[in-house]
């Protein structure tokens, strides 16, 4: 399951979803916006050089490889790294994006799970995924913690896999700012991801940062042409427009600063928790349990309003400016109604 999952709901409930406020996929709802484009892109195979240019201006630092969103980056990774006379355990998230444990359990890997970063250091692992601020909760990670982790994996000849795909907003805490390409370690992935800052989910272009090492087998695996020629053109455009880019973490600001002090203490009563994080591009609920979550969800679907449910958690992307106010007297209207004030 995953987030912006609105059709499938208007092919359980009806027409009616169509309608809802959907704030399940935490990609930016006020996205770079699209220019019209040569209709001779549909005509040209891809040619990545000046994208790689684009991404290196963007980035401080020139990817290694271009796939189908940094999803095709994941798949390709347990390939890459097989290696039947290592141990083949893979440390991921206990709660976290969970397609990264599904791609290593697919090569047969064997999947640990842990809550804190402190707990890598303890254990012996072949390779350790960390999702960098982390996808559904929101935690980040300081520079000190992902380094020992790192070190942990260059002592053990074992791979750090780190997942920076909503460290846009927050571009100075990117692992990528204390790396440079010349001493890149082996032990080193990294992945960035245009779908969430930018809300270009549907473009499918990811990057992957690694040692000089890795390339070439890393772009056999990922194939000669895995991005169209117009997701090029446009993600390249997205990364030229620095006036965008500026705008867009000022608006992120302001919205953040409106949605917590108007719309989340609402949230806080109908979810009955403080426990949450506010990232830039989403804010997450822990819930006391899974069954109270999915009372809540099944409630707020009432008043038109669609959020990502997960184990015992929920997850609200931070809505646009002009969402707001809808945003908040659907809730209101959810308080004032008898279940609304029963939760409360």
């Amino acid at each position: 399951k995953h987030g912006g999952d609105l059709a499938y709901w208007q092919r359980v409930v009806g027409a009616q979803a169509s309608t809802w406020l959907d704030l399940s996929s935490a990609c930016n709802r006020e996205p770079w916006p699209l220019p019209s484009i040569d209709p001779v892109l549909w005509n040209e195979l891809p040619d990545q050089a000046a994208l790689m240019t684009q991404a290196t201006g963007y980035y401080g630092i020139r990817p290694n490889a271009i796939g189908a969103g940094s999803q095709h980056i994941i798949e390709s990774l347990p390939a890459l790294l097989f290696d039947p006379l290592q141990q083949k355990k893979v440390m991921v998230p206990k709660v976290g994006y969970q397609e990264h444990a599904f791609a290593w359990q697919k090569w047969g890997y064997d999947i640990g799970y842990y809550q804190e970063l402190e707990e890598l250091l303890e254990q012996n692992w072949q390779v350790a995924v960390v999702i960098q601020p982390n996808n559904p909760t929101g935690r980040l990670s300081s520079f000190e913690a992902l380094q020992a982790v790192l070190d942990k994996a260059q002592a053990m000849k074992g791979y750090l896999v780190m997942d920076e795909a909503f460290i846009d907003p927050i571009a100075e805490k990117s692992f990528l700012t204390i790396q440079h390409a010349a001493d890149w370690p082996k032990s080193l992935f990294l992945m960035r991801s245009v779908g969430k800052f930018f809300g270009l989910a549907g473009a499918r272009v990811g990057f992957v940062f690694c040692s000089s090492r890795w390339e070439i087998p890393l772009k056999n695996l990922i194939g000669p042409w895995p991005v169209a020629t117009p997701s090029l053109y446009l993600v390249g455009a997205a990364f030229d427009d620095d006036q965008w880019q500026t705008a867009a973490r000022k608006s992120l600001a302001q919205r953040q600063a409106v949605f917590v002090s108007r719309v989340m203490p609402k949230l806080n009563t109908i979810f009955d928790s403080q426990d949450s994080i506010v990232s830039p591009l989403f804010i997450t609920w822990q819930l006391e349990s899974s069954n109270y979550a999915e009372r809540v969800f099944a409630m707020l679907h009432s008043v038109g309003v669609h959020v990502r449910l997960g184990d015992g958690w929920i997850r609200v992307a931070l809505p646009a400016m002009d969402e707001m106010s809808r945003l908040d007297n659907a809730l209101i209207g959810l308080l004032k109604s008898a279940g609304g004030r029963d939760l409360a």
